[in-house]
């Protein structure tokens, strides 16, 4: 899944750069970070392995530990769904797609 991952990652990416598909490329990476979370931060909060997902090696664990090592990807998730919401603006090629030319 790695690969796939990356790409999705990379294209969705580029496209939220560009401002070009900006709300439909929140999407994938909402559904990207929620599946990280659950995957990798759960099992630290809980202290055991969950089903599939087994815990890693840490120092301690609980909620407090997992805020930490969960820091990066809930902020990517609340940007990502900020993304879904508010779209790119005023300067992106989505913008400019649906602007309507000036008549002269």
């Amino acid at each position: 899944m790695g690969p796939f991952v990356g790409t999705v990652e990379l294209v969705c990416g580029t496209l939220i750069i560009l401002g070009l598909f900006t709300r439909l490329a929140a999407i994938p990476l909402i559904v990207i970070m929620v599946v990280a979370i659950t995957s990798t931060k759960l099992p630290i909060w809980a202290g055991h392995n969950i089903w599939i997902f087994h815990m890693p090696k840490l120092a301690r664990y609980g909620f407090w530990s997992m805020a930490h090592e969960a820091r990066d990807d809930f902020l990517m998730l609340l940007g990502s769904i900020y993304l879904l919401i508010a779209g790119a603006g005023a300067w992106s090629l989505d913008a400019m797609l649906v602007r309507e030319p000036e008549p002269s």
